[in-house]
């Protein structure tokens, strides 16, 4: 098979598995709080790479990272499916992708900007511009000022994603993409159990046999995932990649309609399709 056409399946696919996952998220709600989805999908995550490792044989490397980098990363990356999960559960799928891939774009530039260099060019002003649009479709400020707390988590994991990709950018020139996962899996256990526990929910839920199955594929989706982005990129040039994996856009409000039976309005519409137009020229070369 050609490969390029291996990058943009593996990218593709990505985008196909993170709409799922919202949708997924979403139907555990009916068992599960927030922090004990988070929990699970660790826990399951973390199981699977550890038993690929011991079948593999890998060795996980962190004697050429920074320990406060490390710390950083591992810490960021959970705060962030916690805070997306919560927006899961408190609006619609749609609408919470949304909210995500609008502080993503915006905080990546911020970040890029201060800590890497890396400069504001005409396209990704041309973003922000559509992405402000999008915000002002979302909020109606000018008229009924309109708020969700579902879109305030999905901005606030939006910019804790972004912390995280920057140290994991950091990271992965001195180390493997396992090691990060395991330590990723890991820590989402830890951070996810010590909300339950301080929140005085328990750690384990006795789940249906379906919703079991389901917990289990939610797992595994995100190795899979990870798995895919060292495929997909390998062969794809980054701005390329970053729009096809973008495509959790139309995936995401496509699983959530013919799984959940959530609709968009008219607004979710406008503003998704603006959110999807700033993507693509904050990626363009």
């Amino acid at each position: 098979m050609n490969k390029s056409l291996i990058g943009v399946a593996s990218l593709l696919t990505i985008g196909v598995l993170f709409g799922l996952s919202g949708v997924i998220a979403k139907y555990l709600s009916g068992w599960l709080n927030p922090y004990q989805v988070v929990e699970y999908r660790f826990a399951i995550a973390f199981l699977i790479a550890t038993f690929v490792l011991l079948i593999t044989k890998q060795k996980l490397s962190f004697s050429k990272i920074d320990p406060k980098a490390l710390v950083f990363f591992a810490l960021t990356f959970p705060v962030s499916v916690i805070f997306f999960t919560l927006a899961i559960f408190n609006t619609t799928v749609s609408l919470a992708v949304f909210s995500f891939y609008i502080s993503t774009l915006v905080s990546s530039f911020v970040v890029g900007k201060i800590f890497f260099g890396e400069q504001i060019t005409k396209n990704k002003k041309i973003a922000l511009f559509f992405i402000l649009l999008a915000v002002i479709a979302f909020t109606d400020p000018f008229k009924n000022f309109n708020l969700q707390i579902g879109f305030v988590y999905g901005t606030i994991s939006g910019i804790f994603q972004t912390i995280a990709s920057s140290y994991q950018k950091i990271l992965g020139k001195s180390t493997n993409r396992i090691s990060l996962l395991f330590i990723q899996t890991l820590t989402g256990i830890i951070v996810a159990a010590s909300v339950l526990i301080y929140t005085s929910n328990p750690l384990l839920v006795a789940l249906p046999t379906t919703a079991l199955l389901i917990s289990f594929v939610f797992g595994a989706i995100f190795l899979a995932i990870s798995y895919l982005f060292l495929v997909g990129f390998k062969y794809t040039n980054l701005n390329t990649g970053s729009i096809l994996v973008s495509s959790e856009l139309f995936f995401g409000p496509f699983f959530a309609y013919t799984l959940l039976s959530e609709k968009l309005g008219i607004i979710e519409l406008i503003g998704g399709l603006l959110v999807a137009v700033s993507i693509i020229f904050a990626n363009k070369d």
